[in-house]
């Protein structure tokens, strides 16, 4: 039987809270993760939405799915760098990269003179909830992510 010794971090990586200690680390890398599969999906449908090839048929599940996949790969990665509470990291590290995606997408239609959020017609409670919806469905992805390498790993924790 292996025995693998505990990884050192450094203090100031980690961020402790009464019962739960959250490596700051593994939820960058695995934001980072699921960023870097979220930003070429997302420029892949504003290329599709451009040519207007989204509004045929089930073209619009393909993205979707990509998104999702990007959300329990982001938590998976963060669970695997975490120590302990792989549940906690995956559903903040997804969480962290819709947040960062979200933010990166403002800045560009702020920079175009776009739109922050939404299409036009769309209302306040529309936005929020559709934005409410992808974090509840990013934080899901995460921990089912964070699920599968914890049960790889052999933690339940």
């Amino acid at each position: 039987m292996v025995v693998s010794q505990p990884r050192s971090r450094s203090p100031r990586s980690r961020w402790y809270s009464p019962g739960i200690e959250v490596d700051r680390r593994a939820l960058t890398r695995g934001a980072l993760y699921g960023l870097a599969v979220i930003a070429p999906v997302s420029i892949g449908v504003e290329v599709l939405d451009a040519v207007d090839l989204l509004g045929r048929g089930p073209v619009v599940f393909i993205p979707a799915v990509a998104i999702i996949g990007a959300f329990f790969l982001a938590g998976f990665k963060a669970a695997r760098a975490a120590e302990t509470s792989p549940y906690t990291h995956g559903a903040l590290a997804s969480l962290g990269s819709f947040t960062a995606w979200l933010t990166l997408r403002m800045a560009t239609h702020l920079v175009l003179g776009e739109r922050l959020l939404g299409k036009e017609g769309d209302t306040t409670l529309t936005i929020v909830a559709t934005v409410a919806t992808v974090a509840l469905l990013s934080m899901s992805g995460g921990i089912l992510g964070a699920l599968v390498a914890a049960w790889n790993e052999g933690r339940s924790q």
